[in-house]
C-alpha cells in the first residue's frame, strides 16, 4: 500500500508574478512506514525553470538510484532498495522488507542524491481499524455506487485521519479522497461514519466522478496520522483545488518536515477494507 497518486505534487514549479522564478534543483522526498507495511519512499527534486531551459524530461527529475536509509530506535541502519514498478507513479520506489513498522516506534530517514541531502524523524501511531464497509445507490444512477465505511474514533485524545481508496485497475498509488482528511475536532461523536469519494487520477479530469461502479474492487485504507501530517495533506488537498492541475499546482510552500529538501516522511497506523461494488 503506498500513498501517494494520487498524485501529490512531486514536481514543483516556481513562478513569480511577472517573470518565472530562476530555482535551483533541490530535494523533494515523499514516503511513509504504516504499523504492520514496509516502508515505501519516492525521491524526485523541483524543476527549475530558466531562460535556456531545456525541454521537460520527467525521468531527469526522478531518482533511478538514491542512497537512502531508515534508522531505527535501536540504532540499527538499513538502506533501501530502488526498483523500476509501472504500477507506481513516480515508476521507482525505494523500500525494504527488512523493516516492518511498528506503531509507537521512531523511524529516521536519511536520503542522498546527487548533490543533495535530507532526512526526517517519524513515530507511527496506533492503527484504528475499520469496522465495516458498505456500498448504496446513487440518485439518479443505475451503475454507480457510494461506498461508506465506519470507525470508532477515541474521544480522549485528538487524532487525525486521512481516507484512500484504491480501485483494481488503477495505480497502485491509492487516491487521497474527497473530503478525506479528518480532524476529529470536526466529528460530533466517536462512532463515524463516512462516505468514502475518490479523489480522482491525472487522467480523468474530464470523466472524473466520486462514486463507483458496479464491478469495481476497491480497497480502502484509514491512516491514523500526527498533525503534521495531517496539515500536509491538507495543504496538498488545497493546492490541487486552487491550481485546477492534479500535477502542476500553486507555489504555496507545503508544510513538510524533510530538512533539507522538500516533503514529508511520516508515520501511520492503518485500517484497510475491501468491497466488490454490486
Amino acid at each position: 500500500m503506498t500513498v501517494l497518486s494520487f498524485v501529490t505534487p512531486l514536481l514543483i514549479i516556481g513562478c513569480g508574478e511577472e517573470v518565472i522564478d530562476i530555482r535551483k534543483e533541490e530535494l523533494v522526498v515523499e514516503g511513509y512506514i504504516a504499523d504492520g507495511e514496509f516502508p515505501v519512499v519516492f525521491v524526485t527534486s523541483t524543476l527549475p525553470i530558466t531562460e535556456d531551459s531545456k525541454e521537460f524530461q520527467f525521468k531527469e527529475y526522478v531518482a533511478q538510484w538514491a542512497r537512502v536509509g531508515i534508522t531505527t530506535e535501536d540504532g540499527k541502519m538499513i538502506y533501501l532498495t530502488a526498483r523500476y514498478d509501472s504500477h507506481y507513479f513516480p515508476p521507482y520506489v525505494f523500500t525494504t522488507t527488512a523493516i516492518r513498522g511498528q506503531a509507537g516506534k521512531k523511524y529516521h530517514l536519511t536520503v542522498d542524491w546527487r548533490k543533495m541531502h535530507g532526512e526526517a524523524t517519524a513515530t507511527i501511531p496506533t492503527s484504528v481499524p475499520i469496522d465495516a464497509i458498505w456500498c448504496h445507490p446513487c440518485q439518479d444512477s443505475d451503475t454507480l455506487r457510494q461506498v461508506s465505511v465506519c470507525f470508532q474514533d477515541n474521544s480522549e485524545s485528538h487524532d487525525y485521519y486521512l481516507l484512500q481508496s484504491r480501485r483494481n485497475e488503477e495505480p497502485m498509488n491509492p487516491q487521497l479522497c474527497l473530503f478525506g482528511i479528518i480532524d476529529d475536532v470536526t466529528l460530533s461523536n466517536s462512532e463515524v461514519t463516512t462516505s468514502i469519494r475518490r479523489g480522482g487520477l491525472i487522467t480523468e479530469i474530464k470523466e472524473y466522478t466520486p462514486y463507483y461502479a458496479v464491478g469495481d474492487d476497491v480497497d480502502v485504507w484509514l491512516m491514523h496520522v500526527d498533525s503534521l501530517t495531517y496539515h500536509y495533506w491538507y495543504g496538498v488537498s488545497n493546492s490541487k483545488q486552487l491550481g485546477r492541475s492534479l500535477l502542476f499546482n500553486v507555489t504555496t510552500p507545503l508544510d513538510g518536515n524533510i530538512h533539507g529538501g522538500h516533503g514529508i516522511w511520516y508515520g501511520c497506523g492503518l485500517g484497510q477494507k475491501n468491497i466488490k461494488v454490486d
